[in-house]
């Protein structure tokens, strides 16, 4: 005990003498919001582990993982005005996100989400409607893209089972090529495993809930850093219903 006390001591010298500087951790990259929760639990989990209980307005961080209870539905808002509402008993992580230029051309960022339980109902945004292959959500058992669309998901006893409402849907499963994408069609599929080719179907699977509302939310950007309106303080944000 006394040799670590000296150590401490002997650390705490040497810092007066050579002025250390002790750097703040990084601050989290602020993503989006909460538009509204229906429910008692909607939380956040963060890399470190902390979880943050959210609610209205919320600010929703890169690498959150966002949880739902059984009981529990949400809506967030991403800066590119991606709309996103959870089903209950969901877990859904934010793997990569950034909004870069404001030039409407081509790529303007990058969309990688990771459904892990559960489901949810989307309008995408900027990052998909400009440049798809910027787009994506993994799932144990396939990987969505999209054309700029809305669209409803769930994930359920290991399969996987995906609903168009506009726009264009696709899916392909993790260890199979080929893609399937949904229109009016054929506006349902289903992805029985990773190693299952998506199936087209129909008519609506009883997995698939048609009571999923979307609110219409935009919101302003997080400061000025970068220039991206996706990293810096959280500044000049609100949320227009």
């Amino acid at each position: 005990m006394i040799k670590y006390l000296k150590l401490i001591l002997l650390g705490l010298m040497l810092c007066m003498m050579f002025d250390c500087v002790y750097a703040d951790p990084p601050l989290p990259t602020p993503v989006g919001r909460v538009v509204w929760i229906k429910g008692d639990s909607f939380k956040a989990v963060m890399q470190n582990k902390e979880e943050r209980l959210l609610q209205k307005t919320s600010v929703i961080y890169l690498h959150d993982v966002l949880i739902t209870d059984d009981k529990t539905q949400a809506e967030i808002v991403f800066t590119d005005n991606t709309l996103m509402t959870f089903q209950p008993s969901s877990k859904f992580s934010v793997d990569d996100y950034s909004l870069k230029a404001k030039d409407k051309k081509g790529s303007v960022g990058k969309s990688v989400m990771g459904l892990i339980e559960g489901g949810f109902r989307t309008v995408t945004g900027l990052i998909a409607k400009n440049h798809p292959s910027d787009y994506a959500v993994n799932t144990p058992v396939a990987t969505i893209g999209v054309r700029g669309t809305d669209y409803t998901v769930q994930l359920k006893n290991g399969q996987l089972f995906i609903g168009y409402k506009s726009g264009q849907p696709c899916v392909k499963s993790k260890n199979v090529k080929q893609e399937l994408c949904l229109d009016s069609n054929t506006p349902y599929a289903r992805v029985d495993s990773a190693d299952s080719a998506p199936v087209g179907l129909t008519t609506k699977p009883d997995e698939l809930s048609d009571n999923i509302d979307i609110t219409p939310a935009k919101i302003a950007g997080f400061g000025t850093v970068g220039g991206g309106g996706s990293s810096g303080g959280i500044t000049s944000f609100c949320i227009s219903q």
